[in-house]
């Protein structure tokens, strides 16, 4: 019985040696990590002119432009937090076209602005249906109607 004792407490000993030094070996084995970076770019400029606002409780969707309407963005700002945690804001085809090909716009999370860069093709549509949808839930959330959102407003 005392060679086991003794090899007993060897082996004990061994793993209270053991196991914290290979802890410490571990977490200084670990690549630093760069530090988590949005998908929306924050330094995006906004151009000057809005075209159209759509308000709403809690945020407000704008359609702006630029002097010489070459270039188009969709600016998203959240008044509150949003219920749902991520939703996505597709561009929705015309009447009876199939939903499934509706082009996606970007996604916004519960907090934030966001400004989404526009087609320039988008120009010559007479409306901009945007709809909000939450993928986790598969469900519509909100459906935004522009009509003529780009031409100067009056």
């Amino acid at each position: 019985m005392k060679p086991l004792r003794k090899r007993h407490l060897q082996v004990w000993t061994a793993w209270a040696i053991l196991l914290p030094v290979g802890i410490v070996l571990g977490w200084l084995a670990v690549p630093y990590q760069q530090p988590v970076k949005l998908l929306q770019s924050s330094a995006a400029d906004l151009l000057p002119v809005i075209m159209q606002t759509k308000e709403h409780n809690d945020y407000t969707v704008s359609i702006r432009s630029d002097h010489k309407h070459t270039a188009w963005q969709l600016e998203w700002k959240n008044k509150t937090a949003l219920t749902y945690p991520s939703a996505v804001i597709y561009k929705a085809g015309e009447p009876g076209n199939d939903p499934g090909k509706a082009e996606l716009i970007g996604r916004i999370e519960a907090r934030g602005d966001y400004v989404f860069e526009l087609k320039p093709g988008l120009a010559q549509s007479s409306r901009l249906k945007l709809v909000l949808y939450d993928f986790i839930h598969e469900a519509v959330i909100d459906t935004i109607i522009f009509k003529n959102p780009f031409r100067y407003p009056e």
